[in-house]
């Protein structure tokens, strides 16, 4: 179809369009009162919805159905994959828009050659059709559409919100077409991510805006971690009367990353984008993961660099070990333990001390929170210390050892001094919008599969970085071979 025939077959759809709905939209010069006004706009947008799946449908027939389309895309099929796949026959097959409307459209349908070693679904295999994956078009779903379903699932807080959300936009979708494409892109993210960091960081990764840089800035530096309950099935025979087999669920710790450039008051520069990101794998995995990000991002090159966490010795012991494999000069980075994580621990003391009155225990808090915050450490120490006697000795011997291990990450007049941040607020803002409210909610068990990516999905949504996972996971072929 050429372009002039698409044009004309464009100016019929909308005049149509127009003709059969021109009465109620010219009907909103009549509204008066506020819920005449909202029931007109909503009927517009669904009006406009109309408009788009028309047009919508048109593109797609004209260009999916097109011979020269249909050949170019299955020869670079075939040549791809030259011996794994036969051209079947042309089949019709549904194609779901942005728009909620299903079109139909005809094209070439390609198959696995048998293969008597390889397990197989269906007579031929598991079918493709190239010109709709040249399109970016998996699942029967366009793009948009994918991005949209992926977006709203993991924005949460349920499949069925998700739904909800899409009926209020005319469109209508089942539970189960959410969740095959949602998991569709959280794997093709994360297959993604993996390629990435088993290259040592070394190829180029889509999820990184190309030419992102942290170099001549003032980076901030944050690990943390969750809780997460995940599911493992039970083995065996269903149980009589049971319609699926039991589970057992267990605490996991999700780790999550933070990097972000601040101002020469120490405040985030919120111009530019934060970087999450998190994994339910080990404290090395969560490590890995952040030096291929500061690898990626120039992280030599920064100006001055703050590290703040809390007092896990996890993190710790690796944080110093991976900035010096980085080549950061050690003259450019300031350590620090979170100062309300430390203040945390001087709580713990004055409770333990039950003798103590209300108001002794308030002034107690305050002259050591004078010592802490100025950076005296030591003579800290020694007031600690001074209480290791009686019932409570135990709990102030701990938490003297506490900040004995941490004093020199304590030194927060020459943070303050310096304009850096010394507390972890970043993080803990991390862990809450990426972990607590969408995998954390009270009856959520998940399994380890599903949590990974939806986690890694939500770092990238709650960063302001949805794009990147959009045009990545859809600018690529999303289907295993």
């Amino acid at each position: 179809m050429t372009t002039i025939v698409v044009q004309s077959e464009l100016k019929k759809i909308t005049t149509d369009w127009f003709q059969k709905n021109e009465t109620e939209i010219v009907n909103g010069s009549t509204v008066n009162t506020p819920s005449e006004l909202l029931a007109y706009e909503r009927r517009l947008f669904l009006l406009l919805v109309e408009l788009g799946a028309l047009i919508i449908a048109l593109v797609l027939k004209t260009k999916i159905q097109d011979k020269v389309f249909q050949k170019t895309t299955g020869d670079a099929f075939m040549e791809k994959y030259p011996k794994k796949y036969r051209h079947l026959k042309n089949y019709l097959t549904p194609v779901r828009t942005f728009f909620g409307n299903i079109v139909k459209v005809r094209t070439r349908y390609y198959v696995r050659k048998r293969d008597a070693r390889r397990s197989s679904k269906g007579r031929n295999g598991t079918g493709v059709f190239p010109a709709l994956e040249a399109l970016g078009i998996h699942h029967g779903v366009t793009p948009a559409l994918g991005s949209d379903i992926a977006r709203e699932v993991t924005e949460g807080p349920s499949f069925d919100s998700a739904l909800e959300r899409f009926i209020r936009r005319g469109i209508f979708l089942d539970k189960k077409t959410l969740k095959r494409v949602y998991e569709v892109v959280a794997q093709k993210a994360l297959s993604i991510r993996n390629a990435w960091l088993e290259s040592g960081a070394k190829i180029l990764n889509p999820l990184i805006p190309e030419g992102e840089s942290l170099r001549g800035l003032r980076v901030f530096i944050g690990v943390d971690g969750g809780k997460s309950r995940i599911r493992t099935n039970k083995r065996g025979k269903i149980p009589d009367g049971y319609k699926r087999h039991g589970y057992s669920t267990y605490w996991r710790e999700p780790k999550i990353l933070v990097i972000r450039a601040i101002d020469d008051t120490g405040k985030v520069l919120r111009e530019l984008s934060p970087v999450y990101d998190g994994t339910f794998g080990n404290a090395d995995a969560i490590f890995e993961l952040l030096k291929a990000h500061l690898k990626a991002r120039n992280i030599d090159e920064a100006l001055e660099i703050v590290c703040a966490c809390d007092g896990a010795t996890w993190i710790w012991e690796r944080m110093e070990k991976m900035l010096l494999e980085l080549g950061v000069h050690r003259a450019k980075v300031n350590f620090c333990v979170d100062y309300f994580h430390a203040v945390e621990h001087l709580v713990a003391v004055a409770d333990g001390k039950r003798c103590w009155s209300k108001n002794t225990r308030t002034q107690w808090l305050n002259r050591m929170k004078e010592l802490l915050i100025a950076g005296e450490i030591e003579a800290l120490c020694a007031e600690l210390s001074s209480l290791v006697v009686g019932r409570s000795a135990g709990v102030a011997k701990r938490e003297m050892l506490y900040f004995e291990t941490h004093k020199e990450r304590m030194r927060y007049d020459v943070l303050l001094e310096k304009r850096l941040p010394i507390g972890s607020g970043a993080t803990e803002s991390a862990v809450r919008q990426t972990i607590n409210m969408r995998l954390k909610g009270a009856g959520m068990f998940w399994l380890k599969k599903n949590a990974e990516g939806i986690l890694h999905l939500r770092c990238y949504l709650k960063a302001g970085r949805w794009d990147a996972i959009e045009n990545a996971v859809f600018a690529s072929d999303i289907m295993t071979r």
